[in-house]
């Protein structure tokens, strides 16, 4: 052999093992199971001679050394097989494969002790010394023993006896009563995980173990019964130093189990990263800038490239060079970190081709996680380099969290969105490339009316829940993504998965946002002959251009070759056709024929290539009956052409009938679809279904029906073409039939509410019955009917609720009034799901800052941000004792899962004015620890609980047994409080400044008393994160923002406009010079609901009561607060909040307005106008000129900053 080929051969083999050492222990290990799986297979084969020449040698040999034995081969490969994919985390397990052997040649000893001459040469050379020494018996007995073992070390067997003693157990219970505890039958022992400390002392291999024993174990129910979750994980508690212990009335904390939550899925893609490298370094050699590559970090959603500048180069010049190396590397957003923090390095972040989930129970495993003795470490995510990142908020003390993480609201892309560029669907509006975003800025209805949008996303192929009303409307949303809904008398988000069939969502309607008629630029192709002629084309999309589109879309055809047919019997309708060819066209001769056998139906035929030509280009397409649809072109234009091409449409195929309304039969269901959602854009609600049509043995026909209060509204916006029409509409509307189309549901129970405190102000029982204050309206008289709303025999419609709250104006301050008046004003249909179905399509979501909404397929839709996985890693640490929450969610969405879990102080808090109530409360009571802590003279919580509380406890374990706990003087308990409010605009739009002195007050004094923030908001607008709010509060979280101004605003850095979404994201800690790049642990919304569960099953003796958030009550003369807060009184004045909807409208505020449009006298209309200037609506006097007013400002003070940004 020469030289070379021996180098080649070397060289091959090097670059074997080099791929092999790359490959990721998991993936080998699977490899390698199925190589033995294959093995096993031919051995087995060979046994029967089909395996060829290799398996009949094989067989031979094998034969003649193991005999009997070699059918324990086979079994040997497949016990390997099964054992490597059972260990994929494992290195290679030599153990396992010497453990193999050693069956096999204890198997063989076996078969030759028992047959003699069977077990082939290897078990007789085993046997025989074995014979000699132990004899027959004893010799089965060491083999036999040694063949377990081997079995035992295969597959990793515990062999206790720990179930034998629960069996014992279990019989010697067993005719005890059924209610006992589990403590009688069982020690406490069986039931909790070991020690931390015995954790931390063991070796690696006993920690494996001892983890193992503690996934077994199962945690106890209440009444001692199993909670259903089986054998699973469980975080060994810290009982150093968690006041859980200090007293639970006899109850130890059992945090949740890890297997409610997902682990790490999929395994990021990074593509070639060889090439990468090489691009980097030749593309900033290109600029004359000479680079060392080092090293690469790998994480779940970006990839950083490590390089060493030459000596003399600025850093400054590498960054100003990210646009082109992001062009190079054809990957976008690029970040670069110059330098790499306490690295003498640049790093260039790529985002990865397929990124991985990281899942929280992943973190929550870790080791840094269970051996932490800190009570409020919170799980933050995985860095660039793929390490687990925590954060303990006892330190920060408090955290900021700003940004959206795109985490999965996403909604079908064939949902159709009413913009400003017309009635179109995600894919036309913005079609994007899978998992890619833009900035994108566009004119949206949605909840609050119309707003303009920040981003549009592509979130790639998602599983979506179908959901489809009575009426045919339906929308594609992902399990994540909220929609409008109403239940039990009030409105509130509700996500996708969670909408069950009966439940009513909220239609929009009326929203009356179209596109403009744009221009027609045709250009008609080139002509092969000159027979062809051309003719007039219109240049603008006009109502006359729209009908004819319509006439032809309903009974027209394209599908000829250079031809336009139309068919119609009605001869004022042909002369309508005729009339527009002759128009619009210059068409005066079209070719008239009879159509089919019919005597009264008409062809209008014209043969020309440049008309249907035309009428392709705007949409029309030359498909069969059940292909059809509204052209886009129709869809853009503005109202009038919607109208006209309506009218042409349904004059075709419409039917009014003499006692219901409009009704309309089509063969193409996509086209009434679309027809149903332009209707809803003029307030017009319809329904669509399926069809059966006589003779048509398909049945797949469907119809659009417009009946009662809706055809109304149809014969008043749309309208119809011919006097036949119009005359059977007069004698429909003449009937006023009522089919309910505009009720509103479940508002039983809170106009019940309403009565009965109607009741109880104006009325007292007596023995005739309820007798009314004199003046006071009495229902029976005023408003008969009343009773049956209030009982729920009816639902109101939106006329009868409006004079239900006149009738209840007097109650016009209470909780329910407003809630009633609210779904009142917004005026939405109420449509009742009736079916859900699961899909798979690609997925589209808009970002819209302010309502965060927008309306889709004429559902509300929204997109927000979760803290989710912060508040399940703290419940999962701490018990009832140890922490304690209040929870704002303006939204209704988020937090309100968290409802009745022990942990809160309160439920969750969904009123702005109640959350403003909450943080005087939690002023009140951070006072009162500051005056336990002076009493005890200890600096702060902690020294609290180590000095003070646990001397005490101890004392109470060595109480004598005559003694009673209430004897002993046990110190108060101080659990750390946690407020989370999880959209922080909301609450500062309604009460700026009051909220602002609170957080600023709280933060600056409430760590010492175990008091912390989290305040979460996805508007980093400077009126929502001012100045105070963000020097008070260091620890900072940046998720994806549209600019470098948002990202400043959370910061003080440029960077979080670069990031990716889907959780990726900046943390900034109190003892941070720069941010770092994380991205966070995901969990779902099933997730949480199992957390929640097990917390309230297995606590239920700790439902949180409601406190006392009334003014009275948080009232207090000596706290800090009290000044900051305003005057209540003056705040409940009843006419604050229409002084300020009229200033803000106005945009101008003087107290002789006010006066003139509240019809107020001069001293109240003066007290108004500081009370406005005072919680921070309007300026200051500007002598004789109206104040300026400021409050209105917020929702476009983000879009005036991004106007401001430079370019760079």
């Amino acid at each position: 052999m020469s030289k070379n080929t021996r180098n080649n051969i070397d060289t091959g083999k090097k670059g074997f093992f080099r791929i092999w050492r790359d490959i990721p222990e998991g993936t080998k290990q699977g490899i390698l199971a199925i190589i033995f799986f294959v093995v096993s297979v031919l051995f087995t084969l060979a046994s029967f001679g089909k395996a060829g020449f290799v398996g009949e040698t094989t067989y031979r040999w094998f034969k003649f050394l193991l005999g009997f034995g070699y059918f324990l081969v086979p079994i040997v490969f497949v016990m390997l097989g099964i054992t490597f994919l059972k260990t994929l985390k494992h290195s290679f397990p030599t153990v396992k494969i010497a453990s193999s052997i050693l069956f096999l040649l204890a198997g063989l000893g076996i078969i030759e002790v028992n047959i003699p001459g069977k077990g082939g040469a290897i078990g007789s050379l085993i046997s025989t010394p074995l014979l000699k020494l132990f004899d027959t018996y004893a010799s089965i007995i060491v083999l036999g023993a040694i063949f377990v073992i081997s079995i035992i070390i295969i597959f990793e067997t515990e062999f206790t006896v720990e179930p034998l003693i629960r069996w014992w157990k279990k019989l010697r219970f067993k005719g005890a009563d059924r209610n006992e505890t589990l403590t009688d039958t069982a020690s406490d022992e069986d039931w909790l995980p070991p020690p931390t400390e015995e954790i931390n002392n063991a070796t690696p291999e006993e920690k494996q173990k001892l983890q193992e024993k503690v996934d077994r174990k199962n945690t106890a129910k209440k009444d001692g019964r199993e909670n259903g979750i089986g054998q699973s994980e469980e975080i060994a508690f810290n009982k150093k130093t968690s006041p859980s212990m200090f007293k639970n009335a006899g109850k130890v904390f059992s945090p949740p189990p890890l297997s409610l939550l997902e682990r790490d899925k999929g395994k990021p893609v990074v593509g070639d990263i060889n090439a990468n490298k090489n691009i980097i370094k030749r593309t900033l050699q290109n600029f004359g800038i000479n680079v060392e590559m080092d090293e690469i970090s790998i994480g779940p959603s970006v990839t950083r490239y490590s390089l060493k500048p030459a000596e003399g180069v600025k850093l400054s010049r590498i960054v100003a060079l990210q646009n082109d190396l992001s062009l190079a590397l054809a990957a976008h957003p690029l970040r670069i970190e110059a330098p790499i923090p306490g690295k003498s390095l640049v790093g260039i972040e790529i985002p990865n081709t397929t990124k991985s989930i990281v899942g929280l129970a992943t973190l929550l495993a870790s080791e840094e996680y269970q051996k932490s003795e800190k009570s409020l470490l919170i799980s933050l995510g995985k860095g660039i380099s793929g390490k687990s990142h925590f954060a303990n908020l006892a330190k920060m003390p408090h955290l900021l969290i700003a940004g959206t993480t795109g985490s999965g609201k996403t909604c079908g892309k064939d949902t159709y969105v009413f913009s400003e560029k017309g009635v179109l669907t995600f894919e036309e509006l913005c079609p994007l490339p899978l998992n890619s975003e833009i900035d994108y800025s566009l004119r949206v209805a949605t909840r609050d009316g119309l707003e303009t949008t920040s981003k549009n996303y592509n979130n790639g192929i998602c599983d979506f829940y179908k959901i489809t009303t009575a009426e045919g409307l339906s929308i594609e949303v992902t399990e994540e993504h909220p929609l409008w809904v109403i239940r039990d008398g009030a409105m509130a988000w509700q996500n996708g998965g969670n909408i069950r069939i009966g439940e009513y969502v909220a239609i929009s309607r009326g929203s009356k946002l179209f596109g403009e008629d744009k221009q027609i630029n045709f250009t008609p192709a080139l002509n092969k002959t000159n027979k062809a002629r051309e003719i007039k084309t219109p240049t603008r999309m006009t109502p006359k251009l729209g009908l004819f589109m319509g006439l032809l879309t309903a009974d027209g055809g394209l599908t000829v070759k250079n031809r336009v047919v139309y068919t119609q019997a009605n001869k004022e309708v042909l002369d309508v056709y005729v009339e527009l060819l002759r128009n619009l066209f210059d068409i005066t001769a079209p070719i008239i024929a009879k159509s089919g056998s019919s005597d009264k139906a008409k062809d209008i035929v014209v043969n020309s290539k440049h008309l249907k030509g035309f009428l392709t280009h705007l949409g029309l397409k030359p498909v069969g009956a059940r292909e059809k649809e509204i052209p886009k072109s129709i869809r853009e234009s503005g109202p009038e052409v919607i109208k006209s091409f309506i009218r042409g449409l349904i004059r075709n195929d419409g039917h009014i009938s003499a006692l219901k309304g409009l009704e309309i039969t089509l063969a193409t269901e996509k086209l009434l679809r679309q027809l149903q959602i332009v209707l809803l854009n003029f307030g017009i609600v319809s329904s669509v279904h399926s069809k059966k049509v006589k003779n048509y043995p398909e049945n797949n026909y469907w119809r659009l029906a417009v009946y009662g209060g809706e055809f109304v509204a149809y014969a008043k916006e749309i309208g119809f073409l011919t006097d036949e029409e119009k005359e059977k509409a007069k004698l429909l509307l003449a009937l006023r039939r009522n089919t309910n189309k505009n009720i509103i549901p479940t508002l039983k129970s809170v106009l019940k509410k309403l009565s009965l405190t109607y009741r109880g102000i104006f009325a007292r029982l007596t023995n005739k019955g309820w007798n009314y204050q004199q003046g006071a309206l009495v229902p029976k008289y005023a408003f008969r009917s009343l009773a049956s709303y209030s009982s729920g025999l009816r639902n109101p419609s939106y006329e009868t609720l409006e004079k239900i709250l006149n009738f209840y104006g007097s109650l016009a301050e209470s909780d329910d009034y407003k809630k009633v008046s609210e779904i009142h004003k917004d005026n939405f249909y109420w449509a009742k799901v009736v079916k859900i179905e699961k899909t798979v399509g690609e997925g589209y979501d808009f970002e819209v800052p302010g309502s965060n909404s927008f309306v889709g397929n004429g559902f509300v839709n929204h997109n927000s941000v979760t803290i989710h996985t912060i508040i399940t890693s703290l419940l999962f640490r701490n018990s009832v004792e140890n922490i304690k929450f209040i929870m704002i969610d303006p939204k209704r969405v988020e937090l309100t899962l968290y409802n009745k879990i022990p942990h809160l102080l309160t439920p969750v808090i969904t009123e702005a004015k109640k959350a403003i109530l909450a943080l005087k409360w939690a002023a009140k009571e951070m006072e009162r620890r500051y005056d336990i802590l002076e009493s005890e003279s200890v600096r702060d919580v902690e020294s609290y609980h180590k000095n003070v509380l646990e001397p005490e406890l101890k004392k109470l374990e060595k109480q004598s047994a005559g003694e009673s706990e209430a004897d002993m003087k046990m110190p108060e308990l101080m659990p750390y409080i946690i407020i989370v409010i999880d959209e922080l605009a909301d609450i500062m739009s309604t009460y700026p400044r009051e909220l602002e002195a609170a957080i600023v007050r709280l933060a600056q004094m409430s760590r010492a008393v175990g008091i912390h923030l989290i305040l979460s908001t996805q508007r980093p607008s400077v009126n929502v994160i001012t100045g105070l709010i963000k020097a008070n509060i260091p620890g900072r979280i940046a998720l994806q923002v549209s600019s470098q101004i948002d990202s400043r605003t959370i910061l003080d850095t440029g960077g979080a406009e670069k990031l990716l979404g889907a959780g990726d994201m900046l943390f900034l800690g109190s003892e941070m010079s720069k941010p770092q790049r994380i991205q966070s642990a995901y969990i779902s919304e099933t997730e949480v609901k199992k957390v929640v569960s097990y917390l309230k099953n297995n606590y239920d003796d700790g439902v949180p009561s409601e406190l006392n958030l009334t003014p009275e009550a948080v009232a207090d003369k000596n706290a800090i607060f009290e000044a900051s807060f305003g005057d209540d009184e003056d705040v409940d004045d009843d006419l604050y909040e229409q002084a300020r909807e009229e200033v803000i409208k106005a945009g101008k505020a003087s107290t002789s307005y006010i006066q003139r449009k509240l019809r107020v006298g001069y001293a109240r209309a003066a007290r108004l106008v500081d009370l406005l200037q005072e919680r921070g609506i309007i300026g200051p006097a500007d002598g004789a000129r109206p104040r300026e007013v400021i409050g209105g400002k917020m929702d476009t003070e983000s879009q005036t900053e991004m106007e401001e940004e430079p370019h760079q």
